[in-house]
């Protein structure tokens, strides 16, 4: 019986995302690819436009190029980690929604958090359950203060 209410839940907070992001765009950055291609491919049917990106530098050259309401983020990656990606981000967009997804979860990261402005910070492996309401709330966040 729980097993069919998690699936409820599942489809119930999947709906509720589609109809708050079919006009929305999404840049997912993570040095995992696999990992990077499973969430462009889950969220790709929620969202506009879904674009990923596999270290800072090439998030960054997308950021400038294009409008996201919505960036998450890892923080471990090659050639720009997240915390200057996410600094040189919030230079072009200080008010950027981002959910940041790291296996880091020491204090020296915690307290770069704050300085980064946040929307929220998920620990990996992150729960597709709690993703999805995180985004939720950020974009809904969004939306009331348009």
């Amino acid at each position: 019986m729980k097993a069919i209410f998690c699936l409820f839940d599942y489809r119930s907070m999947i709906k509720k995302l589609e109809k708050i992001a079919r006009h929305m765009h999404l840049l997912y950055v993570d040095d995992n690819k696999a990992l990077c291609e499973t969430y462009v491919s889950f969220f790709q049917d929620i969202f506009q436009s879904v674009e990923c990106a596999f270290d800072g530098e090439e998030a960054l050259a997308l950021y400038q190029k294009n409008r996201y309401e919505l960036v998450i983020t890892d923080i471990n990656m090659p050639h720009m980690n997240g915390f200057t990606f996410i600094r040189e981000m919030k230079a072009i967009n200080p008010d950027q929604a981002v959910i940041i997804v790291s296996a880091y979860s020491e204090i020296a990261y915690l307290s770069k958090l704050n300085q980064c402005e946040v929307s929220h910070f998920l620990v990996k492996p992150v729960d597709t359950k709690e993703l999805m309401e995180k985004v939720y709330a950020v974009l809904e966040d969004l939306l009331v203060h348009e």
